[in-house]
């Protein structure tokens, strides 16, 4: 099977919503192909519709004519992707616009399914204090004794409009932007924590009341 650079990671696969491709009937078409010297079936993802379209047109020239004038398919969610994933192949191919890269579909399922249990964990949409630029202060907590002075840099996030103005009320002293941003997803939280740590934030946490009692190590939410 020829095709281009195997270079994505298996953690690089985009959030949804990603795209399959898909017979009249609505129905997976997986290729038939060699992977490591042995028979293998081999289904595609997508990070865009316009990706799906444009690999259906030139299945032929990839050597995978199975997927030739196909249709692509919304895959809106992990769930979903998890589903595709375990649907009889043995591997995903994933087509970005940075790298593609071939995976077991095992591997992929079980990627989609940690998603999808972290997302049942965060109560989204997320809530932030924000200026004008879109930019989210970081917020001061002590983290040891209280004569010892230790402290660190915190991501507040809220789980409603009503508690994010309510903590900025009550927090006056700080002077806290006056607008909120919102966060809808797992990537919308990883690119958050991300900008959060590179400030130096060392935690987040969601509806911040005493210091760092439901703290979060901001690493794991940018993983």
């Amino acid at each position: 099977m020829a095709g281009p650079n195997w270079e994505l990671r298996l953690g690089e696969i985009p959030p949804p919503p990603l795209f399959k491709l898909e017979d009249e009937a609505g129905e997976n078409v997986f290729e038939a192909t060699v992977v490591g010297g042995e028979p293998a079936r081999v289904g595609v993802l997508f990070a865009t519709r316009e990706l799906a379209e444009k690999f259906s047109e030139n299945a032929l020239d990839f050597e995978m004519a199975s997927l030739y004038g196909l249709e692509a398919a919304e895959l809106s969610d992990w769930q979903a992707v998890e589903l595709y994933a375990a649907s009889g192949q043995d591997y995903v191919l994933v087509v970005t616009e940075m790298g593609t890269g071939l995976f077991h579909a095992s591997d992929v399922a079980g990627r989609a399914t940690e998603e999808t249990e972290a997302d049942e964990e965060i109560p989204f949409p997320l809530y932030i204090l924000s200026n004008e630029r879109g930019e989210s202060p970081l917020i001061s907590v002590e983290t040891g004794e209280e004569d010892a002075g230790e402290e660190s840099l915190v991501a507040a996030l809220f789980t409603s409009t009503e508690k994010a103005c309510a903590f900025r009320d009550r927090a006056s002293h700080l002077d806290l932007p006056d607008l909120l941003g919102t966060i809808d997803d797992r990537d919308g939280l990883r690119r958050h924590a991300l900008v959060a740590r590179q400030a130096g934030a060392v935690y987040a946490v969601v509806d911040p009341e005493s210091g760092l009692t439901e703290a979060i190590p901001i690493q794991e939410l940018v993983q």
